[in-house]
C-alpha cells in the first residue's frame, strides 16, 4: 500500500473509484473545497477522515435509495396486478347480474285476459258501512 501523504484531489478520485460516487457528487466535493478557499492540491491529512465519512455516507444513502426503489416498483406491480383482479372481479359481477335480471323477465308470466282491454279495474267494494254510535247510544 501508499502511504505517502495524498492530495485533496487524489484522496476524492480514490473514494470516488471505492464507493462509486457519483459525478456530481464528486463535483460537489471539489466544488466545497474550492468554494471554502482550500486548494485541490493541499495534503488530505487533516481531511481524510471527513472525506471517508462523506463519501461512505453517499454510498449508504445511493444503495439505500436504489433499495426502495426496487421496493416501490414491486409494490406498484402488486397494485396492477391487484387492480386487474378486481377489474374481472367487476366485470364477472356485472355479467351474474345481468344473467339474473333476464331470468327474473323471462321467469314472469303473463296474465292474458280474454275480450276487450278496455275495462277500468278498482279496488273492491264493501257493501257494509262502519257503525257509529249515535247520539243517544253509549260512546
Amino acid at each position: 500500500m501508499d502511504f505517502e501523504p495524498k492530495t485533496i484531489a487524489e484522496q476524492i478520485n480514490c473514494l470516488a473509484k471505492m464507493t462509486g460516487a457519483t459525478a456530481p457528487f464528486v463535483n460537489q466535493v471539489r466544488q466545497l473545497f474550492s468554494s471554502k478557499g482550500i486548494s485541490l492540491d493541499a495534503d488530505a491529512t487533516p481531511y481524510i477522515k471527513a472525506l471517508d465519512e462523506a463519501f461512505t455516507r453517499e454510498e449508504s444513502i445511493r444503495a439505500n435509495t436504489q433499495d426502495a426503489k426496487a421496493k416501490v416498483q414491486a409494490i406498484r406491480s402488486k397494485f396492477d396486478a391487484l387492480g386487474e383482479t378486481y377489474s374481472r372481479q367487476l366485470k364477472q359481477l356485472r355479467q351474474a347480474q345481468s344473467e339474473l335480471r333476464n331470468q327474473k323477465t323471462r321467469g314472469k308470466s303473463q296474465v292474458v285476459i280474454p275480450g276487450t282491454h278496455r275495462t277500468y279495474v278498482t279496488r273492491q267494494q264493501r257493501e257494509s258501512l262502519p257503525m257509529v254510535p249515535g247520539p243517544e247510544d253509549l260512546q
